[in-house]
């Protein structure tokens, strides 16, 4: 290659899609080599622990080389794709791409404090898009709550006075069936479909043309080769028929990855208590009576009891340091919320959840909820929890022991609320709506005893909510 071809050349490097994430999967691609691209042009599908997005070109030109086949997981900041610009000047922002190849997000740590377990999901046919500031880079992890994601692509930096883009979110084009092929014999398929046949151990190849358009695999295929596999008749002892392999990627990849690593540094105990919930869903019933759009949940009114229980026992919203070693205690509570997606576990965060109201906060955590089932929260609504919650009877567990959110010292497990017999003034069995709270701890952090007196306290202020106008 000659020198004038070799200043043509655009090396498009795998981009920071969050906040201390350092890898990327390729899902899909979308073009192949020799394919002509223009600016926003989408190229392939990657997915991390957080989101499955389209990457769109920040070049115009062709396509000499692809790196990374599907499946393969690339780092942050290595070379994901070449393309010819023609000449040199024709390619958009050349000049961001030489700052991101110069800044490669690999050399980002992510916050010690940060929850690891992000976990949200972005469906390919809707896949947020951004483009990316390509001046000072140092603004973009600022933490402005009105940044948006640190990238996703380049824009061409029409309409700002200073040449970047602004930082925004839109959705990905839809394309026409025929752009799902990828012209090197593999089977047409979309990338949500082809990310469902990962899910559920389908070998698209196996499945020869499809129900849709031009033989496109459509979901409905999908899903029904799955129940033929899942149907089948398992075959003789010693066969391998019948069972399927489930590549784990992306956000249920890191959340094993984060359990592990809970589990391996963490020696954390346990305690639980069953509380009565009787009064709490008596004030829900006088809230909801006065403004029937509260939006006031037990799950809502027992957070804000939380966040108040926090502020009296600090060592259970904390984080234990190995160098010093020492416990660094947090005035702000940041109440993770574990959630339940197609793509497996989130945590979004209730930032500052200790300065909202009742009704704020419940709000608050129905949105992240939503947000978080629809793929469209941003990195930053998914880390930096302090203290986490899981509602196991949001989805019919009466209780559970959860795993310690790493680097938090201790996570609270809340089981469903029941009618259940209850034994009350000491020697009274009553039925009485009841559920058990059960606190996991870093043992390093706090003893016993210590988080018995704030599950005690937690609870006391859930059977007799009233009290809180003493401390008011």
């Amino acid at each position: 290659m000659n020198d004038a071809a070799d200043r043509t050349i655009r090396e498009f490097l795998v981009p920071d899609l969050g906040e201390g994430l350092l890898d990327a999967t390729v899902v899909a691609w979308l073009v192949v080599p020799g394919d002509t691209v223009t600016v926003n042009q989408p190229l392939c599908v990657l997915e991390t622990a957080k989101a499955e997005v389209e990457i769109p070109s920040p070049y115009a030109g062709t396509v000499v080389e692809r790196r990374g086949e599907p499946g393969q997981t690339l780092l942050v900041g290595t070379p994901l794709i070449l393309v010819d610009s023609g000449a040199p000047g024709i390619g958009a922002k050349p000049d961001a791409a030489a700052d991101l190849a110069a800044s490669p997000a690999a050399n980002l740590a992510p916050d010690p404090a940060a929850s690891a377990v992000p976990d949200t999901a972005v469906d390919a046919r809707s896949a947020d898009r951004s483009a990316v500031r390509t001046g000072d880079r140092s603004a973009d992890r600022t933490g402005d709550a009105d940044s948006g994601p640190v990238l996703v692509g380049y824009g061409t930096g029409a309409g700002t006075d200073t040449g970047r883009s602004a930082v925004r979110r839109r959705p990905a084009p839809r394309r026409s069936p025929s752009a799902a092929a990828t012209g090197t014999g593999r089977p047409r398929a979309k990338p949500p479909v082809r990310h469902l046949a990962r899910t559920l151990g389908v070998d698209l190849a196996a499945l020869g043309a499809g129900s849709g358009p031009e033989g496109t695999i459509t979901r409905k295929d999908v899903h029904a080769a799955a129940a033929s596999l899942t149907t089948g008749a398992a075959g003789d002892g010693g066969s391998d028929s019948g069972t399927r392999s489930i590549p784990v990627r992306g956000i249920r990849a890191r959340t094993a990855a984060h359990m592990e690593r809970a589990r391996r540094e963490i020696p954390d105990a346990h305690c639980s208590l069953t509380v009565d919930f009787s009064r709490l869903l008596a004030l829900r019933d006088r809230l909801r009576a006065r403004d029937a759009e509260s939006a006031a949940t037990p799950f809502a009114l027992l957070l804000r009891l939380l966040t108040l229980t926090l502020r009296e026992h600090p060592r259970l919203n904390a984080t234990y340091v190995q160098d010093g070693p020492e416990v660094r205690t947090y005035d702000a509570v940041h109440l993770g919320i574990g959630t339940a997606t197609p793509r497996g576990l989130v945590v979004p965060v209730v930032r500052d959840a200790q300065d909202l109201s009742t009704v704020r906060l419940a709000r608050e955590v129905a949105r992240l909820a939503d947000g978080a089932r629809a793929g469209a929260l941003t990195p930053r609504e998914l880390t930096g929890s302090t203290f986490t919650v899981s509602n196991f009877g949001a989805l019919g567990l009466d209780e559970g022991v959860p795993v310690v959110n790493h680097p938090e010292a201790a996570i609270l497990g809340v089981g469903s609320i029941r009618p259940r017999p209850h034994v009350v003034d000491g020697d009274r069995l009553v039925v009485r709506p009841t559920a058990k709270l059960t606190c996991a701890f870093d043992h390093r952090v706090c003893d016993g005893a210590e988080a018995a007196a704030f599950l005690t306290a937690l609870g006391a202020l859930v059977e007799d909510p009233d009290t809180l106008l003493l401390s008011l």
